[in-house]
């Protein structure tokens, strides 16, 4: 009997710990998105991306301004219809545009990993900077609004399953928080959103010539 009192009043306050929990849920996804620092940071990005860029389609330039003098010195020296002399000094000139070929070959391989190194570091540096700083807005936000429980939803699992299948909207804080994160900065996260729009077009533009070429 004293077993199934003690039970009882373990499950009794079990429930009263529960009942006493207040649960809220936020998409941190989306409020990492609609951060106006985070607007500012990606319009920082894209800067860095277009000068990877601008650096990267000068090289391949004058990789093919070399290419194209290599390919006129390899036909010139195996033309019969010019001088020894000349087919001589053609050949001479495209064993030293070979060399030169080879070595602005490695040159854009290093430019693009250090390049591209350098941007994947910037961008998990700032995700870093900012998630932390977003963690502590919830949580004090959580703490005002007497929350003692706050659930990520936007997670998923290795397979692609969201951590958080199900929750009650009426107690999700997705949108509060975006507000409250923002507050004092509309304007400027408007104007920043329109440049980084602006930005993206003009440097996906870029890229889709530069791969025409």
């Amino acid at each position: 009997m004293l077993k199934k009192v003690t039970l009882f009043v373990a499950l009794c306050a079990c429930v009263a710990v529960i009942a006493a929990d207040r649960f809220a849920y936020v998409n941190m996804e989306t409020v990492f998105n609609e951060y106006y620092k985070t607007v500012n940071e990606n319009i920082n990005i894209e800067n860095l991306r277009k000068q990877y860029l601008d650096g990267f389609n000068l090289l391949k330039n004058e990789f093919q301004t070399s290419l194209s003098e290599y390919q006129k010195a390899v036909a010139d020296a195996d033309n019969e219809l010019l001088s020894e002399d000349v087919r001589e000094s053609a050949r001479s000139k495209a064993q030293l545009l070979e060399n030169r070929l080879q070595q602005k070959q490695d040159e854009i391989m290093r430019y693009r990993q250090e390049g591209l190194g350098e941007i994947e570091n910037r961008q998990q540096m700032i995700v870093e900077k900012l998630a932390e700083e977003l963690v502590e807005q919830v949580k004090k936000y959580a703490e005002a609004q007497g929350y003692t429980t706050v659930l990520e939803v936007s997670g998923k699992s290795l397979n692609r399953v969201p951590l958080v299948i199900s929750y009650p909207k009426n107690q999700e804080i997705t949108d509060a928080v975006v507000k409250l994160v923002n507050a004092g900065h509309e304007a400027e996260k408007t104007e920043a959103t329109a440049k980084l729009t602006d930005l993206r077009n003009k440097l996906r533009a870029a890229q889709e010539a530069a791969q025409q070429q």
